[in-house]
């Protein structure tokens, strides 16, 4: 009898030792980006995260922040983790996957996580996915078709009588009110601050490579260089003539744009979406005007995503982990808005209807909250599954409450005016013009912020820019861009 209860006993611990072993949340690891400074309390808002997704998923993650030169050393240094922020100018995607990097998850995300899958348009995928049907890297739910805007100080422009509608086809529109601006100003100071190039200059072209300047205009499939679309050119030439009548700052072709003074009052070009607004940022009343936009291509859908590595493809359970934590970030709301703003009730806290109804339901950051934890909003796997964010002076009445649908109306404004590209998901291999982008980015060095600020207009340099260019072989490079294309497109 004592042998048999003994044997009971001993059953019954390992069954508990199995289930204890089986309830183990599998560990996981993800390398975010970062600009200089990292979220201080990145340990505390990780706890957060891991009491709610091992619950709801049983899985634990160890998010670390990382700038580029930091992933880059990572990486040479043969440290591996499971998911990896990803795009053009951070851990340069292209280059990952030609590296072998990352792993394709075009059938994993559809069966594994259905629910991350339907989160966004068929389109977005489709620009997400290869030519040869592999997707090495799920986009961030963001502003992917682009809109562009120039946003200005509504005061400003009130008081000088100017109405400045919700949309201009052309820069050079605001010339008058830029000039009447500029003469209230004293000397020194310019309603134009740039610095190195206007943001949003070309961004209405259909880039096919921005060290070549080459691509297509938009809703077109011939390979020809950004001096081919006339209002690209427009945009250029209202600068050349602000700068030569002292609208914009004369040194804006020596700096950069982190030594802008960004607490002066002055016009920005921006890409944002209806409903977002400037002022509490800007700390004036801001409006904006759009110029460009939406417009979708892979340049916005594949802008801002997130990679798994090739290191799960033995490790099956590991991927559907990491897989069903990137769901977890694009379904539920609240493990989204913490993975952003950070620990709820004492990083930040929901706004209610009796504090100020006009901005129920948005987020109001503490101070600790604001000084220790700021992650990039744009890496986050699902920016646009978050709440909408307010200051004080919102909640409080004394500045303009936000637009909390503002998500929803930029998605509306996808659905009734969006121009999808040409091109589809095409992505030219450019392995054969190393030696040659390398020359054109030398050319570019020498001569883009001159005609990127106005300071030289772009009439006066172009032919002896492209001389330069075709010396190092773009005419060459558009030709094998314009068949590469064609093949991708079955012409």
């Amino acid at each position: 009898m004592k042998k048999l209860v003994s044997l009971v006993l001993a059953l019954m611990m390992v069954l508990t030792m199995s289930a204890a072993i089986a309830e183990e949340p599998i560990k996981i690891t993800w390398a975010m980006g970062t600009g200089a400074t990292a979220p201080i309390d990145n340990a505390m808002v990780l706890e957060e995260l891991n009491k709610m997704s091992r619950e709801l998923i049983n899985v634990e993650c160890d998010i670390q922040y990382f700038t580029e030169d930091q992933l880059q050393l990572s990486i040479n240094s043969g440290e591996v983790f499971d998911i990896y922020y990803t795009c053009s100018w951070y851990n340069n995607t292209n280059q990952a996957i030609s590296k072998g990097l990352f792993l394709d998850v075009a059938e994993a995300v559809k069966t594994v996580t259905p629910g991350l899958y339907a989160s966004m348009t068929q389109d977005v995928w489709d620009l997400a996915i290869d030519s040869e049907g592999h997707l090495y890297a799920i986009p961030v739910k963001k502003d992917y078709a682009a809109m562009n805007f120039i946003t200005y100080p509504s005061e400003k422009a009130a008081e000088l009588g100017f109405e400045i509608p919700e949309k201009i086809s052309a820069w050079s529109e605001l010339t008058p009110f830029l000039e009447a601006w500029k003469a209230t100003l004293p000397e020194g100071e310019y309603p134009v601050l740039i610095g190195g190039a206007a943001r949003g200059l070309e961004s209405s072209f259909d880039f096919i490579d921005r060290t070549a300047l080459i691509g297509c205009v938009y809703g077109t499939t011939d390979v020809v260089t950004v001096f081919e679309d006339p209002e690209i050119m427009e945009r250029y030439r209202a600068l050349a003539d602000w700068y030569s009548k002292g609208l914009i700052n004369p040194d804006a072709p020596q700096i950069t744009e982190t030594a802008i003074d960004t607490s002066k009052v002055r016009i920005d070009m921006v890409q944002a979406w209806p409903g977002y607004d400037y002022s509490v940022s800007n700390g004036y009343p801001t409006e904006m005007t759009l110029y460009a936009g939406p417009n979708l291509n892979v340049d916005g859908v594949q802008g801002s995503m997130n990679a798994l590595s090739i290191a799960l493809e033995e490790d099956i359970a590991k991927r559907d982990a990491c897989l069903k934590y990137l769901e977890l970030c694009y379904t539920n709301k609240l493990f989204n808005d913490t993975m952003r703003f950070g620990v709820q009730g004492y990083h930040w806290n929901y706004v209610t209807e009796e504090q100020n109804p006009e901005c129920a339901g948005a987020v109001l950051r503490t101070q600790v909250g604001s000084d220790n934890y700021a992650p990039w909003g744009f890496s986050q796997p699902s920016y646009f599954t978050t709440s909408i964010s307010v200051s004080e002076a919102q909640v409080a009445g004394e500045a303009k409450a936000p637009v909390l649908n503002q998500y929803d109306l930029y998605y509306q404004a996808i659905a009734e005016g969006a121009k999808a590209s040409a091109m589809g998901a095409f992505k030219m291999d450019t392995s054969a013009w190393t030696d040659a982008l390398a020359e054109m980015t030398a050319i570019k060095d020498e001569y883009f912020s001159d005609f990127a600020t106005g300071a030289r207009s772009i009439d006066s340099v172009y032919d002896e820019f492209i001389a330069k260019m075709n010396a190092a072989g773009l005419q060459e490079m558009i030709a094998d861009a314009q068949a590469q294309l064609n093949a991708y497109l079955g012409k």
